[in-house]
């Protein structure tokens, strides 16, 4: 029934013209136990301050009151946060839904605190072992798969998040088998970052595209074939369509110009109207791709509710090629392939041995 209240709000909401934060991507920290080459995160240096315990607690009730029907918790790595489990059991007795993106490497020392807590958990993983280490660290793999199996023997079905950088597109395949092997579903998204030294938001660049797409295409075969890919098919074929991915994003201004085809399977933005992300220091954003760019306002100051209804005043980008903000997009927007997909394979398909 949660979902169905989640669609009506939805739908009046459209009706009437409200903007309200139906869904929160909400980084509570900015630490992480992890030195990701792809990370445009500098996650090894000092961080924004992050939020006390009772500012976050105070915040999950004023977006309840404003509507509020998922928090998605994310870093940095949140399970780093002492004090995790008691603003997870806060956000549940809101009767708030939870998804938890997290690496896994602390998920097992905090299974049993968040089991029946959280409805989903998200854990990276981004390609077979000796590459994935390569990314992320020695014996981040093992680590992540030993969360994975700890997750499938209480009957919880995760779902992997991987990104993809020109040096992982051979193991695509690895990665679905590993979600097979342990019940899982899978989803991929287009990391946007340099592998190196340098940090920031860094284009991918025009002679990639080619490669980009033949990924993206093989990732289609796959759901097609029954794979337990998860984001839509409407998804992939924007990404799919897009006239370069060196363009992260383009403004409305830039939309007449392109090919009447590209900009038919775009998906309207509704970052800052139905959905937000909220920064680890406060920060109020449409998504997390416009962090410090725009002049946010900061609920240490303002609340949530000053600091949400700012956004309207913003301008800024109206669509992008990023799979994950896309599909929340779908979902905010009640496409109907990807209601259901939540409502089937998010909430009501718990069981690990269970597919759809």
């Amino acid at each position: 029934m949660s979902k169905v209240g989640m669609g009506l709000s939805l739908l009046a909401a459209r009706l009437t013209g409200r903007r309200f934060p139906c869904m929160v991507n909400w980084a509570v920290t900015g630490r992480c136990n992890l030195r990701c080459r792809h990370c445009y995160g500098d996650y090894g240096a000092a961080q924004k301050a992050e939020l006390p315990l009772d500012l976050l607690l105070r915040t999950v009730d004023e977006l309840q009151a404003m509507g509020t029907r998922r928090i998605t918790l994310e870093g940095g790595e949140p399970l780093v946060r002492p004090d995790i489990v008691r603003l997870v059991d806060h956000i549940r007795s809101r009767r708030i839904e939870i998804a938890l993106c997290t690496n896994g490497i602390l998920l097992p020392g905090l299974l049993d605190e968040l089991a029946g807590k959280i409805d989903l958990f998200v854990l990276s993983l981004d390609g077979s072992e000796p590459y994935n280490d390569w990314l992320r660290g020695k014996g981040a793999y093992r680590k992540t798969l030993a969360a994975l199996e700890a997750l499938r023997e209480r009957g919880i079905r995760p779902l992997i998040f991987s990104c993809l950088i020109d040096r992982n597109m051979d193991d695509i395949d690895a990665v679905v088998r590993v979600a097979r092997e342990v019940g899982a579903y899978v989803t991929f998204n287009i990391a946007v970052a340099r592998i190196g030294d340098q940090n920031g938001r860094v284009p991918l660049q025009k002679e990639q595209d080619a490669a980009y797409r033949r990924a993206i295409a093989h990732i289609v075969r796959l759901k097609r074939q029954g794979a337990p890919v998860y984001y839509s098919l409407g998804n992939y074929r924007q990404a799919l369509s897009w006239p370069t991915f060196a363009v992260e994003s383009y403004r409305r201004e830039d939309l007449p110009a392109m090919a009447r085809a590209a900009r038919r399977r775009m998906i309207p933005c509704l970052a800052g109207r139905y959905w937000c992300y909220i920064e680890c220091n406060g920060e109020v954003y449409p998504c997390y791709q416009v962090v410090g760019t725009l002049a946010a306002k900061n609920i240490r100051e303002h609340g949530v509710r000053q600091a949400f209804e700012h956004l309207a005043s913003l301008s800024t980008c109206c669509r992008c090629y990023n799979l994950t903000l896309s599909e929340l997009n779908l979902q905010a927007g009640l496409d109907p392939r990807a209601v259901l997909r939540v409502v089937r394979n998010y909430f009501f398909t718990k069981r690990a041995g269970r597919s759809s």
